[in-house]
């Protein structure tokens, strides 16, 4: 019952029927104070016409006649003059048309009250037909834009922007309806990944097992040396590898796209997890003469959780060892401030071309000017998203010829 009373629409309705019921009380005043004064004038009038018959008829009582009609000194002659009139037939029971004045004064009376009542009335169901088919255009608006909706339109929206249990109503099925289309985008783009992912899957597993087919097949010709037997098998290895990868960083990724990750953040030192995120490649490194230095202004203590750090870590490196020529060197730095932690990898490779700069992130994306044939194409992918799920962010400065400079940005605000 409350909420009728804080409702804008039923405040309205009832302030304008209780602004109208006020002023009814003010006219019926008016009226009544009109009729008395018109009943004051017949009964003058009246009284007029008898002072004239009985002066006329009675001059030597002028005086008297006239103080009759001013003083109020004949109560004593009340049941006197009642039994007088009462013979000549002049009773209380009499009917009003039988007194003229009377009978005039009472349809007069009657016709402006019939007339006032008509007018209330009608200003009371004038303003209920006016709120009514204000609320009911309303509602038709918004059944008219529901179907629209239910129609495929998820852009519209339910036009009201007052207040009430309409607009309220309004308001959330506005909200529901944004929600929705933010679903219905997101399944969109879900499906639009999953399209392009598996493509791109189907496009990446099909080059190593291609290989992987061709030197399985000339190493069944028995007649084959050694050592290209020897050297196939290392490069089926390779492909083997690489497939490995390739399948277990897609299953990273598509962790973090379902949101199921839990990040269990701890102190850890980050000079600790660089280097154990370079470890993985050292081998590889002295292979291919490749050198790989730390620098710090001291222990760095970072919250972040340790094993998808490593994995962030790994791939920037990873990133770095495949395109830094055989002896030149790959550095990380890492810096810290009173409010981020920053963590530096730079290589002196062929750089980045800057028509491929804004797309490096992008999983799958092979730049048409590199030619390095290396990676997955996922790996600074996943090592963005990591970064991103500990509230930092990647950035990237590079020139061709001129090596790569990437910097892991991570505020210390995630430890609180």
């Amino acid at each position: 019952m409350s909420s009728l009373f804080t409702n804008k629409d039923a405040k309205k309705f009832f302030t304008t029927l209780t602004l109208a019921l006020l002023l009814g009380v003010i006219i019926a005043q008016i009226i009544a104070y009109v009729n008395a004064v018109q009943f004051k004038n017949e009964m003058i009038m009246h009284d007029y016409e008898l002072a004239g018959y009985l002066s006329g008829e009675h001059p030597e009582l002028a005086s008297e006649i006239s103080s009759a009609f001013t003083a109020d000194k004949f109560k004593n002659h009340f049941e006197t003059g009642k039994t007088l009139l009462e013979q000549a037939g002049y009773k209380d029971s009499m009917r009003l048309h039988l007194i003229p004045r009377v009978n005039e004064f009472y349809r007069t009376n009657m016709a402006t009250n019939f007339i006032f009542s008509v007018i209330m009335s009608l200003a009371i169901l004038l303003a209920a037909f006016l709120f009514l088919r204000g609320h009911y255009r309303k509602i038709d608006r918004h059944n008219d834009d529901v179907n629209k909706i239910m129609s495929g339109e998820i852009a519209a929206r339910l036009g009201d922007s007052g207040e009430g249990s309409l607009a309220k109503l309004a308001a959330s099925i506005n909200m529901m309806t944004a929600s929705l289309h933010t679903h219905i985008e997101r399944e969109k783009q879900n499906r639009i990944f999953l399209k392009d992912i598996l493509t791109n899957v189907s496009h990446q597993l099909k080059t190593p097992l291609s290989a992987l087919n061709m030197y399985t097949e000339i190493m069944k010709d028995e007649n084959i040396d050694n050592k290209v037997i020897a050297s196939f098998l290392s490069k089926s290895e390779s492909e083997l590898d690489r497939m490995r990868i390739l399948i277990a960083s897609l299953l990273k990724m598509a962790k973090l796209d379902a949101g199921i990750i839990e990040i269990n953040k701890k102190d850890y030192i980050l000079n600790d997890l660089v280097k154990q995120a370079a470890g993985s490649f050292e081998i590889r490194l002295g292979k291919e003469g490749k050198t790989f230095e730390i620098k710090a202004g001291g222990r760095v203590s970072y919250a972040c959780d340790k094993e998808w750090m490593l994995e962030a870590l790994s791939n920037l490196i990873k990133n770095a060892v495949e395109h830094t020529t055989a002896g030149n060197r790959i550095e990380a730095l890492i810096e810290e401030t009173p409010l981020m932690v920053k963590i530096t990898v730079r290589d002196d490779g062929a750089g980045i071309h800057p028509d491929d700069i804004n797309y490096i992130f992008k999983r799958f994306y092979r730049s048409r000017f590199s030619q390095n044939k290396q990676g997955t194409g996922i790996g600074l992918t996943l090592a963005k998203s990591i970064i991103e799920m500990h509230g930092g962010f990647i950035s990237v400065e590079s020139a061709v010829e001129k090596g790569a400079i990437f910097t892991v940005h991570l505020p210390k605000l995630t430890k609180l």
